[in-house]
């Protein structure tokens, strides 16, 4: 699965030579097994939509107290959703969150924020069901498979709160274990228990790849907190775009604010609408099927990105996201496909570079991962997520 083009280009550099030279030894004939995932197995080996860094507003600790009230978060919630599919109400849950969160030392808002983003502000519509009391999509794996069902709300909240200590300290939950997959993680994921200091550390191993998952939940806490400062500007640009539909430049405001808040369904109506004016809008659609992409509706997405690409072959902006679309949900060889295109196009995104490794690697293509790695770290020496990815793969490699 060569991408000619770039390699050519790349293969100038005489330094991914010596790098790849320290691994062929042996790598030559090495294929995955069958049903093998490679990244589930190495630890900071998973494709990623762009080199981000954790802002420092985003470095808030998994452990610590609450900063916002109860009753604030209650209005919060029902701002963006007046009927919660629950089997409890509201007020019951969000008393289960602090009172469970609270008594192991987690952050209570912020976790019932993680459920806000899971459950979407309990509306569900994906795998998991309201009857589960399953809030943070535990055992959930994509796949129609809706993961674990608990017998009651406080079972269900005292299990994500376990699965976050899982991933937040080395120490054991204070109360009864009821999470199943706590053991799992720590037998077979020992790397994973106290690394998550922060919530962005949940990035790619709560949520895979999940590039943006902790800094969504944080977003959705900062809204929280915001809530009673009075009308914000997402609220009086939504009147305004409502007052006057047929102004374009309204509806771009709405979808401005409420985007960077991980607000989607705001987000997603305001593109709807721009679209009625304009249903030749590429740019919109691409906006709309990264919103949805996010948001997990992956058909959804992967429909708006195919209109684009029917419309507009080569697409930067499309191609990217629906290869990292397909790298998400394990379907390696249209992400390839894509990443081919991509790099034949510019040879030297590095991200595409990364991503398209880190595929070939879960194929089994060891070496023409170790060479796609290599190039990213000759145009970025200093990139250490895919300098950690090449160590890995190589420790992996010599087991």
């Amino acid at each position: 699965m060569k991408h000619l083009n770039y390699l050519q280009y790349m293969g100038r550099l005489m330094l991914c030579m010596a790098f790849i030279l320290g691994t062929v030894g042996f790598t030559n004939g090495c294929k995955a097994k069958e049903g093998e995932e490679i990244h589930h197995r190495i630890t900071h080996y998973r494709p990623v939509s762009s080199w981000e860094k954790v802002a420092d507003m985003d470095k808030v600790t998994i452990l610590g107290p609450a900063t916002i009230s109860q009753e604030q978060m209650v209005q919060y919630i029902l701002s963006r959703n007046s009927n919660p599919k629950l089997n409890c109400s509201l007020e019951e849950l969000v008393a289960y969150y602090y009172e469970e969160a609270g008594f192991e030392g987690v952050r209570p808002d912020v976790a019932l924020c993680q459920a806000l983003k899971e459950t979407g502000f309990f509306n569900y519509g994906n795998d998991v069901k309201p009857m589960q009391n399953n809030y943070c999509g535990l055992g959930a794996i994509g796949n129609k498979v809706p993961g674990y069902t608990f017998y009651s709300p406080q079972r269900g909240v005292r299990a994500h709160i376990q699965h976050l200590l899982a991933y937040a300290t080395t120490e054991m939950p204070k109360k009864d274990l009821v999470d199943p997959r706590f053991s799992v993680l720590v037998e077979k994921y020992p790397h994973y228990r106290g690394a998550a200091k922060y919530w962005p550390d949940l990035n790619g191993r709560w949520a895979v790849p999940g590039t943006t998952y902790g800094q969504d939940i944080l977003r959705l806490w900062r809204e929280a907190r915001q809530f009673h400062e009075g009308e914000n500007d997402l609220n009086k640009a939504l009147e305004a775009a409502q007052r006057q539909p047929g102004e374009m430049v309204n509806w771009e405001r709405v979808y401005g604010l409420a985007y960077p808040e991980g607000n989607y369904e705001v987000a997603v109506l305001s593109i709807d609408h721009i679209l009625k004016l304009d249903k030749k809008n590429i740019d919109a659609y691409v906006q709309r099927a990264n919103v949805y992409r996010e948001w997990g509706y992956n058909e959804k997405a992967l429909a708006d990105y195919n209109a684009v690409l029917s419309l507009d072959e080569y697409n930067y902006a499309a191609l990217s996201g629906r290869a990292y679309l397909y790298a998400s949900i394990q379907e390696n060889r249209k992400a390839l496909a894509d990443y081919d295109t991509l790099l034949n196009l510019n040879p030297g995104d590095t991200v595409a570079l990364y991503n398209h490794g880190c595929l070939l690697a879960d194929e089994g293509h060891y070496n023409e991962a170790m060479e796609d790695l290599a190039m990213v770290l000759n145009l970025e020496p200093d990139n250490e997520i895919a300098q950690q990815a090449a160590d890995d793969l190589r420790a992996y490699l010599k087991k």
